[in-house]
Order: structure tokens, then C-alpha cells, then sequence
């Protein structure tokens, strides 16, 4: 239990007192510079998965790009639209379709005719198997793939594809500047819940060390503080998620195989909303270890992109 509260601590766990000061300190509707052209305006939609809110970026100088509107709020899109000032908004950029994250582009096409880009919407299928907090009506004018850029000169910016959090996620990436908008995928004040079935713990562990392969000099995710050990934190995550999966063999080996029951043992001091989200971390690191072998064994995670260095837990 000691290990549940120093990751707390150190934000590798989603905690109700971290989310409280984070809430206190906030100062939302504020655009505040977090890198030379990159606004936040951090919105007030606090939550247990969400920390003090979505931060929206706007990214440019003379024109500019939004990066995850954030909420369905009238007071937050009124809060980015005077940060953006008369500036011209050449794309409104969603990293995943989670409803913290794009509903408000629909409200921001609107007033400014900007187009949006994403990975796509899912289809009914995919959404008929979860009650995720999911927004059906997304879809992006313009479809981006793994690698598809935007933009030109300093303000070019390229998608990842980072599956694991979210079929459809995306981070942005602007090389020039070695800045990585990491959305929900590597969070700035606690680890990222993954929850099949739309969440998969092989794809989300690839998709870290996809990230670390990127060597961004600074990360602002959507939720948290700005990170400036990228590196650092993508191998604090992934340190993480390795000790929770080992707690888990463990629970196996020594007769613990309920979901509910493996929570009990290695969570503490969660709200009810985070003891389900546990249950499904708790059930990725089952399926994967299923798809691994016999219960016990401990699968290797990919934790590269092709045609870089791999590693193995």
C-alpha cells in the first residue's frame, strides 16, 4: 500500500486530493504561454479522470491551430475565441473523441468556418460495446493518418497514431520546436486509464514507446501540468503500468482472480467513479496477460516503433 501512495505522490495514480489542488490553482478562461507561440486555456470541467479540466492549445502567430477544443461549454469556447483574438484559425485539431476532448469543435467550425481534423469517428459496432463517455457525432472534415502533417515552417505539425487510451487517439507532434501534444495517452498529473474494450494495454504500451522515440524536449498533454522531462515521464508511465501488471500476476499466483477482489488489494482511497476505472485497467492487464500465455506468465510489451530499438519487460 506504500507503492499506492508514493505513485500518488509522484502523479502515476488518478488521486481526489491531487485533482482538489489541482482544482484550487486553476485559473480557467486565462490564456497563459506554456512554449514561444503555444496558448493554454485551461477549461472548467474537473472530473476524477480529468484533473483541473481539458487544456486547449492554440498554436501560431499570425494564424493559428487549436489543438482539442475540449467540452461542449460556451464559456470555455468564449475563453479560446478571445485568446485567438481577430487571428485567423486554420484547423481545430481532436486527439481522441472522448467528450472532454471534441465536442467543442463543432461550436468553433461554426463561428469560424475553420476546418477539423482527426483520426475519425468509430463505428456504431465499436460504440455499442461500451458506455465510455463517447461522443458519437465527431466527424472531421479532414482524416488524418500516422504521419499525416499539417501546417508548414515552425508550425508544421504531424499526427501519431496512439492507439491503447482510445481507438481514434492522436498526439500531435512540432518537430522544429521538439513540442508533443500528447492528449489522454501520457497525462501530466496521473496515469491513463485504459479500459477494453476500446482501450488495449498492448497497443497503449507500443504506443509509449512510440512517443519516447519522438525525444520532444517539452510534452503538454490535455490534462496537467506541462511536462518537461518527456522521456522521463513516458518511462515513469510505463514503470507503472509494468508494477500494476506484476501486482496482478501475483493476485493470480496466490488465488486472487476476481476483478473486483484484485482491486481491493492493490487500489486504495479511490471515489466510486475511479474503483470502476481500476476494474478496467484491471481487466486490460487480464486480457492481456490471456493473450499472453497461461495466467502468470508475463507477456514481453512492444514498447517501440518499428525500426527502432525494442525492449522487452
Amino acid at each position: 500500500m506504500q507503492q499506492n501512495k508514493t505513485d500518488e505522490l509522484n502523479g502515476l495514480m488518478p488521486s481526489p486530493a491531487v485533482a482538489q489542488r489541482l482544482r484550487h490553482d486553476a485559473r480557467y478562461g486565462l490564456a497563459e504561454q506554456v512554449a514561444p507561440g503555444v496558448l493554454r486555456v485551461l477549461a472548467d470541467n474537473a472530473k476524477d479522470y480529468t484533473g483541473a479540466g481539458t487544456n486547449t492549445y492554440i498554436v501560431g502567430d499570425d494564424s493559428v491551430m487549436i489543438i482539442d477544443p475540449g467540452p461542449d461549454c460556451p464559456a470555455h469556447m468564449a475563453a479560446v475565441m478571445r485568446a485567438v483574438g481577430t487571428r485567423p484559425i486554420t484547423g481545430i485539431f481532436v486527439t481522441h473523441t472522448h467528450q472532454d476532448h471534441s465536442p467543442a469543435a463543432r461550436a468553433l467550425k461554426a463561428v469560424t468556418g475553420a476546418r477539423t481534423y482527426g483520426f475519425g469517428a468509430l463505428s456504431p459496432d465499436i460504440l455499442a460495446l461500451t458506455d465510455e463517455d463517447v461522443d458519437p457525432d465527431f466527424e472531421p472534415d479532414e482524416r488524418l493518418a500516422d504521419g499525416h502533417c499539417v501546417g508548414d515552417g515552425m508550425w508544421r505539425l504531424t499526427a501519431l497514431h496512439t492507439p491503447g487510451h482510445f481507438p481514434n487517439h492522436l498526439c500531435y507532434q512540432l518537430a522544429h520546436q521538439g513540442l508533443l501534444f500528447s492528449g489522454d495517452h501520457v497525462m501530466g498529473w496521473s496515469t491513463t486509464v485504459v479500459v477494453p474494450p476500446l482501450g488495449n494495454l498492448a497497443d497503449y504500451m507500443m504506443s509509449l514507446g512510440k512517443l519516447e522515440a519522438e525525444s520532444a524536449r517539452l510534452m503538454l498533454p490535455s490534462h496537467g501540468p506541462e511536462v518537461a522531462d518527456p522521456t522521463g515521464r513516458i518511462q515513469a508511465v510505463r514503470a507503472h503500468r509494468l508494477m500494476r501488471h506484476d501486482q496482478i500476476i501475483d493476485c493470480l499466483r496466490r488465488g486472487i482472480r476476481d476483478v473486483d477482489a484484485i482491486v481491493a488489494e492493490i487500489y486504495v482511497g479511490l471515489t466510486p467513479r475511479l474503483i470502476d476505472a481500476a476494474k478496467g485497467c484491471v481487466r486490460a492487464h487480464l486480457e492481456l496477460i490471456e493473450k499472453g500465455g497461461a495466467a502468470g506468465e508475463k507477456p514481453a510489451y512492444p514498447v517501440s516503433r518499428p525500426n527502432a530499438p525494442s525492449a522487452t519487460a
